[in-house]
């Protein structure tokens, strides 16, 4: 079994050391050695590096990458070709609670709480950049940024190195973009453009020719939403922009979006956003 490494959402990933290292006469194996509190970062920038760990191999070739996972075996049996060079990060990273959810990378409405950062990012185990330009000059940056004297570079270094992993998490990602994902993200689009109200069950299922019970469970399963609180989100979003660019009070507010009265929509935009319509532009908005 693959060991992929999570990473939290609400913390970067700390750097210990990076480095680049290039092996001419192909007389470099990699180390056999556990490492208890550090996750390995290798990207391959030329020839071949042959690396096992627990029993898996991975075999990375120019434009490639490896994460490797803290407190698991991992070695290297046989010796790197002439002229490989390599970029390699050690890191720390906090640790996870296995109740945290995962993050959802689908797109989000503006209004967001607290509890979407405390959430986990799963980065990919290995894989094969087509942005090697990009990739390479980021790693050179980060390799600049730790080197320099400057006082704040750990702190730069490791936010640098959480936007390359950014990077990679969404190019696997829409690599492996599936039919699945491909409905979910046509009900956002779809709930998207109709933000004045609230599409109902028979409207869905019309609209994407599929059965609402399945599409239900399929939103909620990847989004970790149900399809009503996602379009509650939508029309609370929409409803702010009323307030901020049209000065509505919160009757025609209410009246825009469908509800079927005031209080019925003070009580979903408290739901949604915490506090009360009048709360909020009172806050927010000083009327």
């Amino acid at each position: 079994m693959e060991h992929q490494i999570e990473i939290a959402t609400n913390s970067l990933p700390l750097i210990h050391e990076v480095g680049y290292v290039r092996d001419d006469k192909g007389v470099f194996l990699h180390p056999d050695r556990v490492m208890s509190d550090l996750h390995v970062f290798i990207y391959v920038v030329s020839g071949r590096l042959k690396v096992i760990e627990e029993g898996i191999s991975y075999d990375l070739t120019k434009g490639s990458y490896l994460f490797l996972c803290k407190n698991k075996h991992h070695w290297g049996e046989e010796f790197y070709e002439q002229g490989s060079a390599w970029f390699y990060i050690h890191f720390y990273s906090k640790d996870i609670d296995n109740k945290q959810k995962t993050f959802s990378t689908y797109r989000q409405t503006s209004i967001i709480p607290s509890k979407l950062y405390d959430t986990t990012l799963p980065l990919p185990k290995s894989g094969v950049t087509d942005q090697i330009t990009y990739i390479e000059s980021k790693l050179e940056q980060i390799m600049e940024i730790f080197e320099s004297p400057h006082p704040l570079r750990p702190i730069n270094a490791s936010m640098e190195i959480y936007e390359l992993f950014l990077k990679l998490y969404m190019e696997k990602r829409t690599d492996s973009y599936s039919t699945t994902n491909r409905i979910v993200t046509k009900m956002i689009d779809l709930f998207h453009k109709n933000k004045e109200k609230k599409l109902t069950s028979n409207q869905i299922e019309q609209e994407l020719g599929m059965n609402y019970s399945y599409l239900s469970s399929l939103f909620k399963k990847h989004t970790g939403k149900s399809i009503t609180q996602y379009q509650n989100e939508i029309l609370i979003e929409h409803a702010i922009q009323l307030f901020k660019n049209e000065n509505y009070n919160v009757s025609e507010v209410s009246d825009r979006l469908a509800f079927s009265n005031p209080f019925y929509f003070s009580r979903v935009f408290k739901k949604v956003t915490g506090v009360a319509p009048t709360t909020y532009l009172e806050r927010i908005y000083r009327r």
